[in-house]
């Protein structure tokens, strides 16, 4: 039983234009400020969609058929992995001579089971596919076109995951055989070497990739190719699509989200032994060799979902989708914690702290000036930001505890600090451990809003609903996570910047665009509660005083267009005595893209 994927949106988000006729009489400027935003996103993204994903496009291959199931087109990795006819029986007995889209499972040329997504040409014409693919639905006609997606077996997209987490070439070839054999008996043989040498790899392998277990671990390396992370809720789309009952497919996502067999049925509410016969029949249905080759086919099914269904979904070579992204676990097990480290290993470490709407991907022009004067900059996503899992409770100690944790994986003893947002995160860490901040530099720092006296443009129109109408800032956040399509956010972008000429400028330069956008994709991947948190932390927040600020800058765009420049000069230097106060006059809201070297050689001042 194959069902079609539900292509056209979901319908349930927050309404902003009813949301703005609600305030009207009572609120005049928040109402015009949500209308704003409304008018700006409905152009681009009218419809709902799911987590903003940039899938790199050598994971996917696609093939174009005939009526009859002959093969018109194809890519060489459609070549490769699939065997032509027997895609074109699986897609056609999905179809059902139906449009599509749909979810069929498929043997590879390799032995593995995967899934393919199968939809008329007209259908998957409107996919967002990658350039060479568009070519090859259109070269020739045909009747329906299979996509499908293995980001393991290319070896430049896995081998840049697997490059960032510092594997040895055994550990990285025992991995890859063992998500593409399904078992460590397979991965050894493919990796060249014996069963124990192949286990004692893969244990150093799964401590380096933060990993729990097997399965844990192929969630992981999707996620590190740009694949997004898996989420229970996606488990009645799976359903459907495969035609699994829900328990099953929750089972499914369990399994690959790293819990064990005794831990998901607890989650699930039902008996060890009931879920066990729950996995002898996927493992049988789909010719399944283990738990690693149940998330495998789990995480392809999800994406491909997406491609057919996600509006925020997104193919190409992107800088986000090429980050370094590596994943420390918190000490107390709750949670993993996302960064993005851009190495060298020998270079200095400066941690980066990225705004309330960013995650941990960086501006390329700030980590060249970086890397030249010899420093190693590590992105930390905060919780509840990017990949970064949210805390089990409220409050900012966990973003301490975060931040401690992966300077002790990475056996940190000192840091300079780089803060374009989070100045909460890096006072808190200078009250409990001043000694090991060697360097701290805050670009634009927050104003609390009882001293702040700019509230003109649309940044300050968001600053100002929040304030008066805090219960807004969730369905906001959820709203524009729900529509963050890369043209929404660089338009978005441009109004947020109209005020400033420095910044204005600097958006005619494509790379500074291309990685503020995708950055800004990355900050609600799994969840809005870290916007949510750090916007309502911020209504009552001032900066506490610290001892010395010797070692700290406060670097200030004079065309800054979310602060005025001086009013909250007081409070800083009552906060941060001693601290140098560096204002640049041909700079904006964006320091970090238009002033790289300046802010690198302020990281590198001694008081």
């Amino acid at each position: 039983m194959f069902l079609e994927l539900d292509s056209g949106g979901r319908s349930n988000g927050p309404d902003m234009a009813r949301t703005a006729s609600d305030l009207e009489s009572g609120d005049a400027e928040a109402a015009r400020f949500l209308r704003a935003v409304d008018r700006s996103i409905e152009p681009a993204q009218p419809r709902i969609g799911g987590a903003p994903v940039t899938l790199p496009a050598r994971a996917l291959a696609v093939g174009v058929f005939d009526r009859r199931g002959g093969i018109v087109a194809r890519d060489a990795r459609f070549a490769d992995w699939f065997d032509a006819d027997e895609a074109a029986e699986a897609a056609s007995n999905a179809l059902r001579g139906g449009g599509g889209p749909v979810l069929a499972p498929l043997a590879t040329c390799d032995g593995a089971t995967t899934v393919i997504l199968a939809a008329s040409i007209q259908t998957a014409d409107a996919w967002p596919l990658p350039d060479e693919a568009r070519t090859i639905l259109t070269a020739a006609p045909g009747a329906f076109a299979v996509i499908g997606y293995r980001p393991f077996e290319d070896r430049h997209v896995a081998g840049r995951a697997l490059d960032s987490w510092r594997l040895t070439p055994l550990e990285a070839r025992v991995m890859l055989g063992l998500i593409s054999g399904g078992d460590l008996v397979e991965a050894a043989r493919r990796a060249g070497c014996g069963y124990e040498t192949a286990r004692k790899a893969l244990k150093l392998a799964l401590r380096k990739a933060g990993a729990a277990r097997q399965a844990d671990l192929v969630r992981l390396l999707h996620a590190a190719v740009g694949g997004g992370d898996l989420q229970l809720d996606q488990a009645p789309a799976l359903a459907a699509a495969l035609g699994l009952s829900e328990r099953a497919a929750s089972a499914c996502v369990l399994l690959a989200l790293g819990l064990t067999r005794s831990e998901a049925a607890a989650t699930l509410r039902i008996s060890e032994h009931t879920i066990k016969d729950e996995l002898k029949l996927l493992f049988d249905r789909f010719d399944l060799r283990s738990a690693t080759d149940l998330s495998r086919l789990t995480t392809e099914a999800v994406v491909l979902m997406g491609l057919a269904a996600n509006p925020n979904m997104t193919v190409g070579a992107s800088w986000g989708a090429l980050r370094p992204l590596r994943f420390v676990n918190r000490p107390d097990g709750a949670g993993k914690i996302a960064l993005s480290d851009f190495g060298p290993t020998s270079g200095e470490p400066v941690l980066l702290f990225h705004t309330a709407t960013t995650g941990s991907l960086l501006d390329r022009g700030l980590v060249r000036a970086l890397h030249a004067r010899g420093l190693r900059p590590i992105a930390i996503e905060r919780p509840g930001f990017g990949l970064t899992d949210p805390p089990l409770r409220d409050g900012p100690e966990t973003a301490v505890d975060d931040v401690l944790a992966v300077m002790d994986a990475f056996d940190l003893k000192r840091v300079r600090i780089l803060a374009r947002g989070g100045e909460y995160l890096v006072m808190m860490l200078g009250q409990r451990c001043p000694e090991r901040l060697q360097r701290v530099v805050l670009v634009n720092p927050f104003t609390p809003y009882a001293f702040d006296s700019r509230w003109d443009g649309f940044l300050n129109g968001a600053k100002r609903t929040f304030m008066r109408h805090p219960h807004l800032i969730e369905p906001l956040a959820r709203f524009l996570a729900q529509r963050a399509s890369p043209k929404v956010y660089e338009r978005l972008t441009r109004d947020a910047l109209k005020g400033s000429a420095p910044d204005t400028a600097l958006m005619t330069r494509a790379e500074v665009v291309d990685d503020y956008v995708e950055s800004a994709r990355l900050a609600p991947l799994k969840s809005t509660w870290g916007f949510v948190f750090e916007q309502r932390n911020y209504l009552t927040w001032a900066p506490p005083p610290l001892a010395d600020g010797a070692r700290w800058t406060r670097l200030i765009g004079a065309h800054d267009v979310l602060y005025r420049p001086g009013d909250a000069d007081a409070l800083w230097e009552a906060a941060l005595p001693g601290h140098r106060r560096v204002c640049v006059e041909d700079g904006g809201r964006f320091l970090h893209a238009s002033h790289p070297d300046l802010v690198a050689e302020e990281l590198l001042l001694e008081p």
